[in-house]
């Protein structure tokens, strides 16, 4: 299957071939570029999807059907970044490359048509000479059978000279020598005019097709690889977007309608009590009737302030209700008013009641939540609570590292001067002793909104270890060695009424401890011991070289990072003798 054997009269059309192939090589690599537009597009639509449907600002909703739908987001985003990778590898690894493959088509194909050019026109020269020969050749035969005639027509005259005869035989020869000549030119000129056109046809035209036919021939197969590559970029990232919708997939899995009733009932749960029924009032008896409405009116003037409630420690039920937040729904609709059981609104005060508990009358937000629901107020106290525990800590384990380091310089006073750690140290007694009153504070609106009495967790702490006693000793103790019986400024307690010393607010923070950290923290990291140490002081740790550590707590500005062994040992060790990964 031979171009130049097949095809040796179809050069026009062979070259129309050619130009086409090379303009649909040039189509495609126009699709290439569409379709990564497209892929691109696509791409952009996704990530703008996912941005008007993500929260206008960060909230972490406690539903599951809400966190399964952002991770479906996420998982979105991830495959918009998918297709965005797909139309950068199109454009760079195929439309490239089929624009560069077109030019060089171009290229080729003129090269192949010029030289073919060249072989015709050699051709045609050598045809040209052949003709010029031919039809000398002709002129001197036409010559030669004039000058015979002649001479035949003077010979047999008889009224010419011998000289005449002889001239006219003279002319004939000549004439039929250089026939002779003409006739011996043109048929070497056309020997090789045969001989040139036999190498054209048979061997430097079916080059020149052979050449065409490769080019076309390459040009398939580069294009059929094209083909194949932009299939395999999009295999390349199906993985990965199988993926992110097994992703999708799993965050549906996530998705429990009955842990989100309970959410909500955790989240607008207020702790009042449904209303007792309505009373049926006799009016038949005028006499009764006028006496129990005395001694019922001055009922009803005490009941307002009683069904907002009165707490033990003084604070009225309707300044931490935040009746608002629960009933303040659109207008027109139903408004509920709860309370306890052992408490009945008259039907007359009624309107009066719903006037002082109207969302538009709420008060503003208070320091121990009494604005709130009596459920939602010990929730937010919690979380308040839990939020101090974790600021306690942090500072804890500051001022565990400031006293190591004041310790390694006292060792080593090349290191540094002890003394500079001072004020850090002062500094961080401040923000502890003020963190402690503050814990102690929120733990005693806790107490107070749990109707307990009494402050929570006092007692059930002298049972615990001697691990946390020593500790809390050690943070109460300030650096000069006076240990102050109460904390600065007066601490509100609704309960006691007295302010509490630093040692039972440390209690108390371990009580919440207790309470709430049962495991200890996972690691953050690793790192490797680059030099040997040895721990003098409490708290810090001895390592090995190269030994494999995780890390607990990063360093803190202190030049002291927390870290845990294999077999559960924690403590600090110096940052710089660490490599962390």
């Amino acid at each position: 299957m031979n171009w130049g054997t097949d095809l040796w009269d179809q050069f026009d059309k062979v070259t129309d071939h050619t130009l086409k192939g090379i303009e649909f090589c040039e189509r495609y690599a126009h699709f290439v570029k569409d379709r990564a537009k497209v892929e691109s597009d696509y791409a952009s639509s996704l990530r703008k999807l996912t941005k008007n449907y993500l929260p206008k600002r960060k909230e972490d909703s406690p539903f599951t059907h809400v966190q399964s739908f952002h991770d479906t987001l996420k998982e979105v985003g991830d495959v918009a970044g998918q297709h965005e990778l797909l139309a950068e590898q199109l454009r760079a690894s195929i439309w490239d490359e089929m624009n560069k493959l077109a030019s060089e088509l171009k290229a080729e194909r003129k090269k192949h048509i010029e030289k073919a050019k060249q072989l015709e026109n050699q051709l045609a020269s050598q045809m040209r000479i052949l003709d010029n020969a031919k039809r000398k050749y002709v002129r001197a035969y036409d010559d030669q059978v004039r000058a015979e005639e002649a001479y035949r027509n003077a010979d047999n005259n008889m009224n010419l000279s011998r000289a005449e005869v002889d001239r006219a035989k003279s002319v004939a020869y000549q004439k039929a020598q250089f026939c002779s000549d003409c006739k011996a030119g043109y048929a070497q000129a056309l020997e090789q005019t045969n001989s040139h056109q036999r190498d054209y046809y048979n061997k430097h035209l079916p080059q020149v097709f052979q050449s065409l036919q490769e080019m076309d021939e390459g040009r398939i197969m580069k294009l059929q690889q094209s083909v194949k590559n932009m299939s395999n970029e999009e295999k390349r990232i199906q993985p990965i977007v199988n993926t992110c919708l097994d992703g999708i997939s799993a965050a549906s899995e996530k998705i429990d309608h009955g842990e989100d009733s309970r959410k909500v009932i955790d989240k607008f749960k207020s702790g009042f009590f449904p209303p007792e029924d309505i009373a049926f009032e006799d009016l038949s008896n005028e006499d009764a009737q006028s006496v129990g409405s005395n001694s019922k009116l001055s009922r009803e003037k005490s009941e307002p302030i009683k069904a907002a409630g009165t707490t033990k420690g003084g604070k009225s039920k309707k300044e931490r209700s935040g009746l608002g937040k629960i009933f303040g729904g659109a207008r027109g609709k139903k408004t509920y008013i709860g309370r306890s059981k052992s408490e009945t609104l008259p039907t007359r005060l009624q309107g009066e009641s719903l006037k002082r508990f109207n969302p538009r009358n709420q008060e503003p937000e208070r320091e121990d939540f009494g604005h709130l629901p009596p459920q939602q107020q010990k929730k937010q106290l919690k979380e308040k609570i839990k939020h101090l525990k974790h600021q306690i800590t942090k500072e804890r384990a500051e001022r565990e590292g400031l006293v190591k380091m004041q310790d390694v310089y006292r060792g080593n006073p090349k290191l540094g001067d002890a003394n500079s750690v001072n004020s850090q140290l002062d500094d961080n007694k401040i923000k502890m002793d003020n963190l402690e009153a503050e814990m102690a504070k929120y733990e005693g609106y806790l107490a107070t909104a749990s109707g307990s009495g009494g402050t929570p967790n006092m007692v059930r702490r002298q049972s615990i270890g001697s691990h946390h006693s020593t500790h809390s000793a050690d943070i109460s103790t300030p650096i000069n060695g006076n240990t102050p019986n109460n904390v600065s400024g007066q601490t509100p307690n609704s309960v006691s009424g007295q302010t509490p010393n630093r040692s039972t607010m440390v209690n108390s923070v371990d009580s919440f401890d207790d309470e709430f950290d049962d495991e200890p923290s996972a690691p953050i990291g690793t790192a490797t011991a680059l030099y040997p140490f040895d721990a003098t002081t409490e708290g810090a740790l001895s390592m090995l070289l190269d030994e494999e550590l995780s890390i607990v707590d990063k360093d803190n500005g202190d030049g002291w990072t927390k870290i845990r062994k294999p077999n559960g040992d924690e403590g600090f060790v110096p940052t710089t003798y660490i490599k962390i990964h």
